[in-house]
C-alpha cells in the first residue's frame, strides 16, 4: 500500500514542476508577444496623434498645434511605459515597436507624420535628457569608480578590440567600403541607460555579490559614457554623414584672386 500510495504522489511532483518548467519557458514568450501587441497599440495611438489638427483653433495655431501634439506624446508614451511595468511587461520593447509603427506606416500623410513626430521627438529631448543624465549621474560613486578604475580600464579596453573586430565582420558581410570599416565600431562605444538598469537590477536580485559587480559595471559605463560620443562624432564626421556642408571654400577662395593676365612684353631693341 505504501508503494501504491507514493505513486501517485510522486506523479504529482513530476507533473508540477513539469508544469513550472513549462511556465517558467513560456513566460518570456508571453512577455515578449503581450509587449510587441501593446506596442502596435501604442503605435497605432501616436499615428493617430500626428495627424493634422481637426479643429479649427489648433489648424489657425501652429505653435500651440505643436505643444498639444508634444503633451500627447509624451503622456501616451509615460503610460504605456507605466502599463508595460506594472504588468511585467517590456517597457523598452513596447516603445521601440510603437515608435517603429508610428515612423512607418505607409499612406498619403506618411511622410508628413513621420516629420511631426521627428519635429515632437526634437522639441522633448531637452527635458528626456535632463532627468536621463540626472538619473545616471546619481548612480555614480566617484569612490567606487575610483576603486575599480584598473579593472575597468581593462574591461573597457577588451570591449573596444571586441566591437573592432565584429564590426569589420560586419562591415564585410554587407559589402560597406573601407572608409567605413575602420571607423564603424566608434559608433558602439557609448553605454549608459539601459546598462545602468541592469546593473541594478543584478546588484538587487543578487546581494551577496551584486554590490562590488555594480561598483565595476558602473565604472566601466561612466568611462564608455565619457569616451563613447567623441568616438561616435569621429566616426560620422570621418564617413561624411555629419550633415555639415563645408561650402565651396576652394572654389570662394579661387574666385577671389585675380586673374593673372598675360600681358605683352615689348622685346628690347
Amino acid at each position: 500500500m505504501g508503494v501504491v500510495s507514493s505513486t501517485p504522489q510522486g506523479g504529482a511532483g513530476v507533473s508540477l514542476t513539469a508544469v513550472g518548467a513549462l511556465v517558467a519557458f513560456m513566460h518570456p514568450v508571453f512577455s515578449v508577444a503581450t509587449s510587441s501587441g501593446l506596442g502596435v497599440i501604442a503605435g497605432l495611438a501616436l499615428g493617430q496623434c500626428l495627424k493634422p489638427p481637426r479643429t479649427r483653433t489648433l489648424a489657425n495655431r501652429p505653435a500651440l498645434a505643436r505643444v498639444v501634439r508634444c503633451v500627447q506624446t509624451l503622456a501616451l508614451s509615460a503610460s504605456s511605459f507605466w502599463a508595460a511595468k506594472t504588468l511585467g511587461l517590456e517597457p523598452l520593447l513596447l516603445c521601440v515597436v510603437a515608435g517603429a509603427l508610428a515612423a512607418n506606416r505607409q499612406h498619403v500623410t506618411g511622410e508628413e507624420e513621420r516629420e511631426r513626430l521627428d519635429s515632437v521627438l526634437r522639441a522633448s529631448m531637452p527635458l528626456v535628457n535632463v532627468v536621463f543624465f540626472t538619473l545616471a549621474g546619481c548612480a555614480v560613486h566617484l569612490t567606487s569608480v575610483y576603486k575599480s578604475s584598473v579593472v575597468a580600464t581593462l574591461l573597457v579596453g577588451s570591449r573596444l578590440l571586441a566591437l573592432y573586430h565584429a564590426a569589420r565582420v560586419g562591415c564585410d558581410a554587407i559589402g560597406a567600403p573601407e572608409s567605413h570599416k575602420r571607423v564603424a565600431y566608434l559608433a558602439y562605444v557609448t553605454q549608459a541607460g539601459v546598462a545602468l538598469g541592469l546593473v541594478r537590477t543584478a546588484a538587487a536580485r543578487f546581494p551577496r555579490w551584486g554590490d562590488e559587480f555594480g561598483a565595476l559595471m558602473v565604472a566601466t559605463i561612466v568611462m564608455n559614457q565619457l569616451v563613447g560620443p567623441p568616438m561616435f562624432r569621429a566616426a560620422i564626421v570621418s564617413v561624411g554623414e555629419s550633415g555639415v556642408d563645408p561650402g565651396p571654400t576652394a572654389n570662394v577662395k579661387a574666385a577671389s584672386e585675380p586673374e593673372a593676365l598675360d600681358v605683352p612684353v615689348a622685346s628690347e631693341a
